[in-house]
């Protein structure tokens, strides 16, 4: 049977799961004060398949039972990995879960815990998304390189960076109804290095080619003028990934490495899920961080922000999806893709019916940092609503690794297009 212990779980325990580690030591104290634990005996329901109820369930001792609709089975022990994490935290409930041994836990209302946050970013952050169209600093964390940003944004004259000039010539020839291969062809030519990227890539196995192609024009012919727009721009964007300063060129390195790996992983991830372009999957997962090359490029011009980590990894985490969506806005980029700077990395996003390119890169994101050790503070697969909407629950998260692990490939082919 459930029992209240009478007893609370402390502060040390609370920051112990995430994300509850991420507030403050005052929030821990608060929460340790309103909140209880309980008991279960072995046997007995804690979470109902299919309910929807506003709370998550935080496993203290003891090891549950989870069983879902298509009858697969898993358990969780207190302390583990898993554990760390919310038991069957999406809503409707997922599985059924059971105590498999006398289990300790506590509930926690996810409207209280999501006001905390908000608090904590109001009373510790800059506001960075302008409803009213005003906002508000504290004076006692702003910083030159933050309230530049905000300022410029919020006034439309941040300098974003500027599509690269082979792409937006061939995108001002797409915009006619019809443009011949060859007037592509010479576009393209007047860039050398992409136009031999582009025959490599025309002759490469992730196009199962037969006969290989030499020339510029017999590429576009063969991929075909969407195929090759896409190629091209994706290829375009790595000269947007460079800085003078050596801290901030590593860093870009750093961005433009991770960002290939993504669109690596959504270009395989459409081989195996329905209604995705791979070409344009592969430029969702380039694009997903763009707002960071804004943001690097305005941190050259601030010494002090650029040699401290731990600001300049703030300003980025907070800033860069609002501002990535503002430049592939300004790129003329359809509203499927210019959503996904601000979705990439919102894991529990559970918007529209119909899976999306955000979707896509949330799931890649996740498969990307798979044996880091950022990965074990993030939901796990079988958490993230987009996992469900694409369609790969079909797979379970471990066959869903595990087809990624055989088209290594295949993954590194695409990761090779971008080295």
């Amino acid at each position: 049977m459930f029992k209240n212990t009478g007893r609370h779980p402390t502060p040390e325990q609370l920051k112990r799961f995430n994300p509850l580690s991420e507030l403050t030591p005052q929030q821990h104290e608060l929460l340790s004060n309103s909140l209880a634990i309980y008991t279960a005996s072995e046997g007995k329901r804690l979470l109902k398949l299919g309910a929807s109820e506003p709370f998550s369930l935080y496993l203290l001792k003891g090891r549950v039972n989870l069983h879902s609709a298509d009858d697969r089975h898993t358990s969780v022990e207190a302390g583990s990995t898993q554990a760390s994490r919310p038991i069957a935290h999406l809503t409707p409930r997922q599985y059924d879960v059971t105590a498999a041994e006398d289990v300790e836990y506590f509930m926690l209302d996810n409207q209280l815990l999501n006001d905390l946050i908000l608090d904590q970013l109001q009373q510790a952050e800059p506001e960075i998304l302008f409803p009213s169209g005003q906002h508000h600093i504290p004076a006692e964390t702003e910083n030159d390189l933050s309230q530049t940003l905000l300022r410029d944004l919020e006034a439309d004259q941040l300098v974003l960076p500027s599509l690269p000039d082979v792409a937006a010539r061939i995108g001002r020839a797409m915009a006619s109804e019809w443009v011949a291969a060859e007037k592509l062809a010479r576009i393209i030519e007047s860039d050398p290095a992409i136009t031999a990227k582009l025959i490599r890539v025309a002759n490469s196995a992730l196009y199962r080619v037969m006969a290989p192609v030499d020339s510029c024009l017999a590429a576009v012919v063969r991929l075909g003028n969407n195929t090759t727009y896409q190629l091209v721009l994706s290829f375009a964007l790595r000269e947007l990934f460079q800085a003078r300063s050596p801290q901030i060129k590593q860093q870009m390195e750093a961005l433009w490495q991770h960002s290939t790996k993504v669109a690596a992983i959504c270009f395989v991830l459409t081989d195996f899920i329905k209604g995705f372009d791979r070409e344009q999957a592969l430029l969702a997962g380039l694009i997903h961080d763009i707002g960071e090359v804004a943001i690097l490029n305005y941190a050259e011009r601030f010494p002090n922000v650029a040699n401290d980590a731990a600001r300049l990894k703030q300003v980025r985490s907070e800033m860069r999806g609002q501002i990535g969506s503002r430049i592939l806005q300004r790129w003329g980029f359809i509203d499927d893709m210019v959503q996904v700077p601000t979705g990439a990395e919102a894991w529990l996003r559970d918007g529209a019916e119909d899976a999306d390119y955000t979707d896509l890169v949330v799931v890649a994101q996740l498969h990307s940092y798979i044996g880091t050790d950022y990965f074990l503070t993030l939901p796990s697969l079988d958490q993230i609503p987009a996992f469900y909407k694409l369609g790969l629950s079909e797979l379970t998260p471990e066959l869903s690794i595990q087809i990624l692990d055989d088209a290594k490939e295949r993954l590194a082919a695409a990761e090779a297009l971008f080295g």
